[in-house]
This record gives structure tokens, C-alpha cells and sequence, in this order.
């Protein structure tokens, strides 16, 4: 028997009502989730999501659903039902603000982590906000000092607790980097919420509370690093701003640019190329070669999303040479994520928005012995897609080939079923949907059907 669908209020919220007009048009036509998924190159689980109003719809979603969902004049309204009282209204707001007190802010984090914990469907299904960025910007940017006091609890914080977290950190940002970040991320915040939230109401001297911030900005920046790479985009952003605020605490100039770092790869992976030149900007200052490195390379790829190839070679150049100034003895663990091989990967990327086939795969070879090598699967596959689609048809590609397009698809497709990445597979849905338009060649459709072989099995992130 058929798990009853769950009921829906389509008057609460615009979110309610797009998600029931979904389920209705596709009832009314006879498609499962995952047939309408289908014929949109979308899991059937990402078509659950947004008929349940979990996951916001991108303009992009809505515009390849409604056409599958079309009927003809005879249009009739989904019955609505009468909205219930809006009691997470208030939790869905929570997170966006830029807090002036440290302690005001240690209390939102601990209530977006049990909210976040707890499942609420606002803070899943909310949505990313350009302008809510803006703040938080112009306050890192003052640089207003905090007073670490030294606590109001009677858990007392030693230094081994502090590395007990920033070997915590260590190991989440392992685990994401070979799993994605939908893997760990259930585990992350029964952490966060049964282990760190106590040590914040704790009590502390000021070196080891402003260690503590720190410690705690890195995990709130897992939280949304892990947050983007599972498609929760509003969430993710309010973890960022919350980790931001706490590396401010911190007085961590250079934890707080790697977070800037980590917001900018969000803006970039959005479409929006403002505000990842915004937010990398803002982090180049930090008396950091690795972080100021980062935030060069996201200069770039904000430039390559506008086409400005001399300004994104001009930003590549002052990437390599901050990497050049690292200290041999490199620097503190968050910032070990960014190497030469990554500014490879991130000059892949470049080169790919800039239409460049050629040196995507000149760059290629060499980002995916890294990744290999670096059990970093997330990469390999963002990389192969990218690698495969310099092989489409395009003005002045002299290396077309579907074929071999096919063959690197085919390559990522066994990955899926071990990287639990909405991030990963939403490259490589858009490289899938680049290749309708050559739908009749046999290894399309071969791929295809390999590809749904495949996803059937594999359920969505955590």
C-alpha cells in the first residue's frame, strides 16, 4: 500500500500553495514523482520535496514543471483548506539578523540548532535572501569589538574542550569533503546541540571564550556549508551570518574571511556574481595567504560569471601570488581546504563559464588526480561534469563530441549512490538537461537510462 500523501495547506504560505498546485496538475495527469522527475531531469525525491513544501522551487524548477504539468483550458483550483495558525513564522525569521550583543547571539544559534534539529519546515524550506548579506558585510567590515565575559553558567571551559571542538571540526569538514554534506550532517547537529551549546552557557576566562567563538563559528560554518551542499539554501545562510558574527567575537580576522569564503561559494553557486565579488572582496584583507588566496579565486570566478576574462586573469594572479606568501609552516586546520590544486579546480571553473573548452580540458587531468587522491568525491564529480560539457556543441568548439560527453557522465553516475551532495547532483542534472537537445544520439539516451537505474536507489541528503 502507498504512503498516504502528507496534507498540505496551500493557503499558509506561497511555498504550500505552489507545492499542492504540483501534486494536484500532476495527479490530475497520471505522472508518479518520479515519471514528472523524469521529464524534467529532476530526482523524484527534489518533486516530493516540493510538494510537501519543504524545498523552495528555483525560477529555473518552476519553468521546466509547468509545461510537463500544463492542461488544457479546462483549468480547474485545487481545493484549499482553511490555513491553521502560523506558528513557525517567527522561527523562520530567525538567524538573519546581525546581533549586537554576544550573547543575544549565542541564544539564536542555539535555536536555529534545535529548530534545525527538530526538522522545522520553515527553516528547510526557507529561502536564500541577496539582501540579507548586506549587514553583516558592513559590520564585519567595522570590525566593532566584542567583550568576552567570562560566562554565566557553572560548566567550566578548559583548553582541552577547545580542542576536543577544534578536533571535531577536523573531522566534519573530513567527512564532508569525501561524503558531501548531506552525509554527516544529522550527526553535526546532535553535536552541536548536546556538546557545544552547553559549553557556550558555560564559564570561561576571555582567552579561552574568544577561543571558544572561534571554535564555535567554524562549527555554525559547517552547519551551513553542509546546509548549502544538501539544497537548504535559506538555512544555510543563516547559519553563515551566525558564523560570522561569532568569528567577530573571536577577534579570528582570518576565520572570519574563510566564512566570507564559504558565503561567496554559496552566491556563486545561486547565479548571483554581485554579491560573490561582494562578499570575496570583503575577505581579502585578513592577514591570512590562504584565505586572501580564496577570496582572490572567488574575485575571479564572479568575473567569469560576467564574462570579464581580463578581470578574472587578474584576479587569478593575485590568488597564486597570496599563495605564494604561505608561511612554511601553512596554517591553522580550517584553512587546509584551499591549496594550489584547489585554485586548479577553481580556475576549471572559470574557464568553463567563460565558454573556455579548451582549458577545461587542459586543467582537468590534473584536478581530478588531486580529488582521486584526496578521496575529495564531490570535487571529481563537479569536475567530470564540467569536462563533459566542454565536449557539447558550442560556437567555436572544435572538440565537440557527445559521445565522449556520454562516456564522463556514465563515469560520475556509480558516484551518486555514495556522495549524499544535492550540490553534485544538481551539476550533473544540468549537464543531463543540456543533452536533451541531442536527445536522439544513442548514447544520450543510453546514459539516461543509467542514470535512472541508478538514482532509483539512492535516497535524498539527510
Amino acid at each position: 500500500m502507498g504512503q498516504v500523501p502528507r496534507e498540505l495547506t496551500p493557503l499558509e504560505s506561497a511555498l504550500h500553495f505552489f507545492g499542492a498546485q504540483v501534486r494536484y496538475w500532476r495527479t490530475l495527469r497520471a505522472l508518479s514523482q518520479t515519471g514528472l522527475g523524469r521529464r524534467t531531469h529532476d530526482s523524484g525525491a527534489l518533486i516530493g520535496k516540493i510538494e510537501k513544501g519543504e524545498r523552495f522551487p528555483s525560477l529555473a524548477l518552476a519553468q521546466r514543471l509547468w509545461p510537463q504539468l500544463e492542461q488544457e483550458r479546462a483549468a480547474r483550483e485545487a481545493p484549499g483548506e482553511a490555513p491553521g495558525e502560523d506558528d513557525e513564522s517567527e522561527v523562520g525569521e530567525v538567524g538573519l539578523a546581525w546581533l549586537a550583543t554576544l550573547q543575544a547571539t549565542v541564544e539564536v544559534v542555539g535555536r536555529l540548532w534545535r529548530a534545525d534539529m527538530h526538522r522545522r519546515p520553515i527553516l528547510a524550506s526557507a529561502t536564500w535572501v541577496p539582501a540579507a548579506f548586506a549587514g553583516p558585510i558592513r559590520e564585519w567590515l567595522l570590525n566593532r569589538e566584542d567583550e568576552i565575559a567570562q560566562g554565566w553558567g557553572s560548566r567550566h571551559v578548559s583548553q582541552s574542550d577547545i580542542d576536543a571542538l577544534w578536533a571535531m571540526c577536523e573531522a566534519f569538514t573530513d567527512v564532508d569533503q569525501r561524503l558531501g554534506g548531506g552525509y554527516a550532517r544529522s550527526t553535526l547537529l546532535h553535536y552541536v546541540n548536546h556538546v557545544v551549546f552547553p559549553l557556550l552557557n558555560g564559564s570561561y576566562q576571555e582567552a579561552i571564550g574568544r577561543e571558544l567563538m572561534a571554535a564555535t563559528a567554524r562549527l555554525c560554518d559547517l552547519c551551513g556549508w553542509m546546509s548549502w551542499d544538501s539544497g537548504r539554501q535559506g538555512l544555510a545562510q543563516r547559519y553563515y551570518i551566525q558564523a560570522l558574527r561569532l568569528a567577530q567575537a573571536s577577534g579570528n580576522r582570518a576565520l572570519g574571511a574563510h566564512i566570507l569564503a564559504d558565503m561567496a561559494t554559496q552566491a556563486y553557486s545561486l547565479g548571483d556574481a554581485a554579491q560573490t565579488l561582494e562578499l570575496a572582496s570583503a575577505g581579502l584583507d585578513c592577514g591570512s595567504p590562504l584565505t586572501a588566496a580564496r577570496c582572490a579565486a572567488w574575485q575571479g570566478s564572479a568575473h567569469a560569471m560576467r564574462g570579464d576574462q581580463r578581470a578574472c586573469a587578474q584576479a587569478c594572479l593575485i590568488a597564486h601570488r597570496a599563495l605564494d606568501r604561505m608561511p612554511p609552516a601553512g596554517e591553522q586546520l580550517w584553512f587546509k581546504v584551499f591549496t594550489p590544486e584547489h585554485l586548479t579546480f577553481e580556475m576549471l571553473a572559470m574557464a568553463s563559464d567563460l565558454g573556455r573548452a579548451d582549458e577545461v580540458q587542459r586543467l582537468a587531468p590534473g584536478v581530478l588526480t588531486s580529488a582521486s587522491a584526496g578521496g575529495a568525491l564531490r570535487r571529481q564529480i563537479i569536475t567530470t561534469t564540467a569536462l563533459a560539457r566542454s565536449y557539447l556543441p558550442s560556437a567555436g568548439n572544435s572538440r565537440a563530441d557527445i559521445d565522449q560527453a556520454c562516456v564522463l557522465l556514465s563515469q560520475v553516475i556509480p558516484s551518486l549512490g555514495s556522495l549524499r551532495s544535492t550540490h553534485s547532483l544538481d551539476h550533473v542534472n544540468a549537464l543531463r538537461r543540456a543533452l536533451t537537445a541531442h536527445a536522439g544520439h544513442p548514447s544520450v539516451q543510453e546514459v539516461e537510462d543509467r542514470f535512472h537505474a541508478t538514482v532509483a536507489t539512492v535516497g535524498p541528503p539527510h
